[in-house]
């Protein structure tokens, strides 16, 4: 059940204080990293804990934390469904996620910055839950688990379309959400401007930023093999461009790493990433025209 309204419960010097926090304002607060671990049910005299779900396909939305429930006065009480306990991590797979798949992805973002205005999420108000929560049942047998890790390097252990197993999904961040739980995954990166460009053979870093964060997008080796030849000249354009005070927004979809101490990230081809919505060659042939 979405929820948009929550309160944000901390102790400070001993005493308890509470603060309303709605969809909309959350990202915005100056401690947004305490303010995500510490929220809670609006209803008076229910206690039960609530999880911040970032906007990804959906909206975004706070959910009840797992194994917490909601008094049954409460309007956001629910009845969880039992499963079967799963054992967690029994194996592990990647696969190579799809051409389409990842101009999807894109496309979405794209759709979503034009259409910012219709989907702002400042609504407050339920929904109706149209099936249940699951809760797990201990006294039923443990369910055998796969976790499908998606990837855009070049080795994994499948490719999508390859078998009928569903391609796993990947997880939109904005540089504030963008954390070391997200290291060593492929994540989706959004909402962003380029700050500088960097060239050298055969690698490129792109520092990308939102604010007052930043993060190095780096663009190596594996990179310029599986691109266009002669490729790297169209950064050099782009890096002229942006020393020229022009401002461009970025995304991409890459594999999330931690260098120098810093949260960073690795594009693997030439159709993952866009600048201003578009693929670079294209929008350097437009940017020559205007």
């Amino acid at each position: 059940m979405p929820i948009y309204d929550a309160i944000y419960r901390i102790k400070v010097d001993g005493e308890e204080t509470e603060e309303p926090i709605s969809i909309s304002t959350i990202e915005n607060h100056p401690e947004f990293n305490k303010v995500k671990n510490n929220i809670y049910c609006t209803y008076e005299e229910c206690f039960a804990k609530l999880e911040y779900v970032p906007k990804g396909k959906k909206k975004a939305y706070f959910k009840t934390w797992p194994k917490q429930d909601h008094t049954t006065e409460c309007s956001d009480f629910f009845e969880r469904e039992k499963i079967a306990r799963s054992t967690r991590n029994s194996a592990t797979s990647t696969m190579a996620l799809s051409d389409k798949h990842i101009a999807d992805i894109l496309n979405d973002i794209k759709r979503k910055r034009q259409n910012t205005d219709s989907n702002k999420t400042g609504v407050t108000g339920k929904t109706k839950r149209e099936k249940k929560n699951p809760r797990v049942d201990s006294e039923l047998p443990e369910a055998s688990v796969v976790n499908i890790n998606p990837t855009t390097g070049g080795e994994a252990d499948m490719k999508e379309g390859d078998s009928k197993t569903k391609a796993p999904s990947v997880r939109r961040r904005t540089l504030l959400l963008l954390n070391e739980d997200d290291v060593g995954f492929t994540r989706a990166l959004s909402d962003v401007y380029i700050n500088s460009v960097e060239v050298a053979p055969n690698r490129v870093v792109i520092n990308a930023y939102n604010g007052s964060k930043n993060s190095d997008i780096y663009f190596e080796e594996f990179f310029f093999t599986s691109s266009p030849v002669n490729f790297i000249n169209r950064f050099v354009e782009l890096s002229n461009i942006v020393k020229n005070n022009k401002r461009l927004s970025f995304s991409c979809v890459g594999e999330v790493l931690k260098r120098d101490d810093a949260i960073s990230m690795l594009v693997n081809k030439h159709s993952d990433f866009r600048v201003e919505d578009l693929y670079l060659s294209i929008f350097l042939v437009n940017f020559k025209r205007e």
